[in-house]
């Protein structure tokens, strides 16, 4: 379980460490999130203790909510002041995403099925 943790922080660093060197916008654990998804298409299998540490970790995944909870709610005026803009743009933001998916689950069933013809 070690190899798999020092797996996440390693991902996690280098995340944190090219937006910082390049002063990106998106968040280090976010960059972090990526690596480690080009190291899993390229290894193209996990591995147990990686298995094992991410199954620990979101046990207490929800508890990583409550301080996004409480940025709501000291931000409450903010939010009520700009009401229309976030629900509009979580509205669009929603359909487009579904559609998306949507479409890229009819390319991926079409590309196995073409695949299990052979």
């Amino acid at each position: 379980m070690l190899k798999g943790i020092i797996t996440l922080l390693v991902c996690q660093f280098l995340g944190e460490c090219l937006a910082k060197l390049f002063d990106l916008l998106v968040p280090g654990p976010v960059i972090g999130m990526l690596i480690l998804l080009l190291f899993l298409l390229i290894r193209k299998e996990s591995f147990k203790s990686l298995d094992n540490a991410v199954f620990i970790h979101l046990k207490y995944l929800p508890m990583l909510f409550i301080p996004a909870a409480m940025g709501i709610i000291t931000q409450i005026d903010i939010i009520t002041k700009e009401f229309w803009a976030i629900f509009v743009s979580l509205l669009f933001g929603t359909i487009i995403a579904i559609a998306f998916c949507a479409k890229l689950m009819d390319y991926l069933t079409i590309r196995k099925e073409s695949k299990n013809e052979y």
